[in-house]
């Protein structure tokens, strides 16, 4: 009988010592389940979110081979070709989508032309045909003569480029094949598809 009053002490102190233990110590919540990040190139880009990352996009490789630098752009790189160099504004790049067609304007300077915008035209699919990643333009960009006549080329390849790095990055992220770029209304939109397989015919 003693030692079964004995046992029941021994329980009600440790019932109460786990009490204060709590209470002093309470319960952590549990953690938050984890969250997917959101994707770096999104489905559809308005013209204003087309045009930051578009400039992003043009910043191009340092020559030293150092990393490009994130975040937002806050003023000109200067691109060599050739033995000759252009200044670029990235931050003033600017795009516009109207009936199916992107515009995109961003301002080169030399010291014999000044600071000039060039204006680009890019003629995609309007997402009902199978246009996929193909685009026509212009021979050169609008605007200074000079200016388009020896950067033209280069930066109508450079902006196309940048769309086709997007939509290849947009692809990879949803772990598909890049399918196409449109324009909707008065957005750009990529599309991604399930990758082709290409099967292999068994010999009999």
């Amino acid at each position: 009988m003693l030692v079964l009053l004995l046992l029941l002490i021994v329980f009600l102190l440790g019932v109460f010592i786990g009490w204060l233990w709590f209470r002093r110590h309470p319960a952590l919540p549990p953690p938050p389940p984890p969250t997917c990040p959101p994707p770096k190139v999104a489905d559809q880009y308005t013209a204003p979110a087309l045009a930051l990352a578009l400039s992003v996009q043009l910043m191009g490789t340092p020559a030293d081979g150092s990393r490009v630098p994130s975040g937002p752009i806050s003023g000109p790189v200067v691109w060599a070709e050739k033995g000759d160099e252009v200044l670029v504004h990235l931050e003033s790049t600017q795009a516009r989508l109207q009936n199916g067609c992107l515009l995109v304007s961003v301002d080169l300077e030399t010291d014999q032309t000044g600071r000039q915008p060039l204006v680009m035209a890019f003629s995609v699919s309007n997402g009902t045909d199978d246009g996929g990643l193909i685009a026509t333009t212009d021979e050169l960009p609008r605007g200074n003569g000079l200016l388009a006549a020896r950067w033209g080329e280069t930066l109508q390849s450079a902006v196309w480029a940048s769309l086709l790095s997007m939509s290849q990055q947009h692809a990879f992220e949803r772990q598909k094949a890049p399918r196409g770029i449109s324009i909707a209304g008065d957005k750009l939109n990529f599309h991604a598809d399930t990758p082709l397989v290409a099967s292999t015919a068994v010999q009999p």
